[in-house]
């Protein structure tokens, strides 16, 4: 959540907006701007996307260093007065933050009863104003103070009148710096860095400092920190758009991301993997938020399939409070795209402390998780800029699909045979577009739309009714097909759609059987399946009726998740809605 930015160099305003646009994933409710001036700090503030900042802009000659944020607001409402940056009472600092602060009430109290006053709802204004209290005239001390009070996660940028430099520090939400040739950049996310520079530093939790075009300084509580760079060799993939969404791109992105995927694990890259013995645990504990739980819940049915040990799917943000059980015996695999999802973050921390060996499968390869991990699976999809996952999720799940083979042909001591997986890309296609666009314009305007599947078919209508969810703004809900007559049955009228996932032979007869009692309610059914021999008395019941391949293999989730990927764009663009930046969510949730 939130994307922060700072630059030193010429042409500040312009570069500060250029970098800020590649993180407008991260929250797009409002975004701002301060840069030097020969009078203080000059700020800009706009309610909503970047767009509306940058027309307010008053670009000069004479500023050398800015800092700017995009907001996906936490506390207060988006607005021009809670967005980034927060100046202090008397102007000598200002500064953007990613990230929340917990005990921000109990500092206000503290400054209001030292006659300060805060003009924003804002846990970030806090931090400006202990600036100004602590400051005695050292930065360091300053900020090193002001943090040593604050409880909770964040990446600060930070500018002090009359320095023409830019003061950081970092606890629990990802921050980096570049330095070229007298300039030097500062994000949360090294996209930023693409085209200027070819290495990086990485900030660690608890390290504070400053950085100018020259110079790194870094400190944490024991003194200064020295610093190696980091190469810069993450592959960013093309992210630039021909299309009218990202969205769309991405999902078309998918079949050269999975093989992407493909040819990293089918090239050996899965020693560390490899050298696991599933037989050593007890237990797999699958974790993940949102999109990655779905994921999850197929990965876990691999794991089920393959080997003789317990298998549980975990949401994250629930994982902590539920006291799970884990010791050495217990492998966790912890799926996220960003790496940085604080949920996610914390649940490994847990697994660790529990002395559990923990396996992440990101995106990200220079994320938190993926340098925490005992063992990191890449997967391999390049950026994903549309808030919505689309083709993430499906090399989540590839990914997670091929650790499960490389494990089993590990314990047969075995090299894996991964001819399936190619024999499936090479067959992979984007099915009917007119159907799906059919299927968007019947769908785009109901208010009640349940998705009912059995076994892998309930993971993927969770996954499909999800991308509803974000990018149409329709309540769409997810069921066990089985447990229609349990209660969601009193549901069923005229007035409602019914989505059967039908791709699981063995209990094909069972979840069409679900579905007629359903229609004799009166619903309305649009049936999903890879199957041509169903009773076509059923088929003279359907609305529409969208067939895929017949895979035959736990592949068949990747090939039944890219239409419902489609139907929900095409039934976002037809109610006139942004598929990318879908209102109140972000892409990258470094908040709990």
């Amino acid at each position: 959540m939130c994307g922060i930015v700072g630059y030193i160099g010429k042409n500040v305003e312009s570069v500060v907006i250029d970098k800020l646009k590649k993180l407008e994933y991260r929250g797009y409710d409002s975004a701002g701007i301060a840069v030097n001036s020969p009078t203080g700090f000059a700020v800009f503030k706009a309610k909503g996307e970047i767009k509306n900042l940058e027309k307010i802009v008053k670009k000069t000659d004479t500023a050398s260093v800015g800092i700017g944020h995009t907001r996906w607001a936490t506390h207060g409402k988006p607005d021009e007065i809670n967005a980034h940056p927060h100046v202090s009472a008397d102007n000598r600092w200002t500064l953007v933050h990613n990230g929340i602060i917990e005990n921000y009430s109990e500092i206000k109290e503290k400054l209001v009863g030292q006659g300060m006053t805060f003009y924003s709802q804002t846990d970030s204004e806090t931090v400006v104003k202990l600036l100004q209290y602590y400051d005695k005239g050292d930065r360091f001390d300053t900020i090193s103070k002001t943090i040593s009070a604050l409880k909770g996660s964040f990446a600060l940028a930070i500018l002090r009148a009359e320095d023409n430099k830019i003061y950081f520090a970092k606890n629990k939400s990802p921050l980096y710096i570049a330095i070229k040739d007298g300039e030097a950049l500062l994000a949360s996310d090294v996209i930023c860095f693409k085209g200027f520079a070819e290495e990086y530093y990485v900030i660690e939790d608890g390290e504070y400092g400053s950085v100018d075009g020259n110079a790194l300084i870094v400190k944490n509580e024991f003194g200064l920190v020295g610093k190696a760079p980091v190469e810069l060799d993450y592959d960013f993939g093309d992210v630039e758009n021909v299309y009218d969404h990202y969205m769309i791109k991405e999902i078309y992105d998918t079949k050269n991301a999975l093989l992407n995927n493909y040819e990293y694990y089918s090239n050996g890259n899965y020693k560390k993997l490899a050298d696991l013995d599933v037989s050593c645990f007890d237990k797999v504990v699958f974790v993940g938020c949102g999109t990655a739980f779905n994921a999850c819940l197929v990965g876990a049915k691999f794991f089920k399939e393959k080997f003789d040990v317990d298998c549980f799917t975990e949401v994250a943000s629930e994982f902590r409070y539920s006291r799970p059980k884990l010791n050495e015996r217990s492998l966790v695999i912890l799926v996220s795209q960003s790496g940085e999802t604080a949920d996610t973050l914390a649940a490994h921390e847990l697994a660790k402390l529990n002395k559990a060996v923990t396996v992440a499968v990101v995106n990200v390869e220079y994320s938190t998780l993926a340098k925490a991990a005992d063992v990191c699976l890449p997967i391999k999809a390049g950026v994903e800029i549309a808030v919505a996952s689309t083709k993430a999720y499906s090399c989540q799940v590839l990914t997670l699909y091929m650790a499960a083979s490389i494990l089993e042909a590990s314990s047969r001591r075995e090299k894996p045979n991964f001819d399936q997986v190619k024999a499936f890309l090479d067959g992979l296609s984007f099915g009917d577009t007119e159907l799906f666009k059919r299927v968007s314009e019947t769908i785009r305007y109901q208010q009640k739309i349940f998705m009912i599947g059995r076994g892998a078919d309930y993971c993927t209508a969770n996954e499909a009714s999800l991308k509803i969810k974000e990018t149409c703004y329709l309540n769409s809900d997810t069921y066990f097909a089985g447990e229609l007559k349990h209660g969601f049955l009193a549901l069923i009228d005229e007035m409602t759609y019914v989505v059967v996932f039908a791709t699981e032979k063995e209990v094909l007869a069972k979840t069409i059987s679900n579905a007629e009692e359903a229609y004799s309610r009166g619903a309305r059914l649009i049936v999903f399946t890879c199957f041509d021999d169903i009773d076509k008395s059923f088929e003279n019941k359907c609305e529409f009726i969208i067939k895929v391949r017949d895979i035959g293999s736990g592949l068949q989730a990747i090939e039944n998740i890219i239409p419902w990927q489609l139907i929900a764009y095409y039934t976002s663009v037809s109610k006139g809605i942004n598929p990318d930046k879908p209102r109140n969510l972000a892409k990258s949730v470094t908040v709990e």
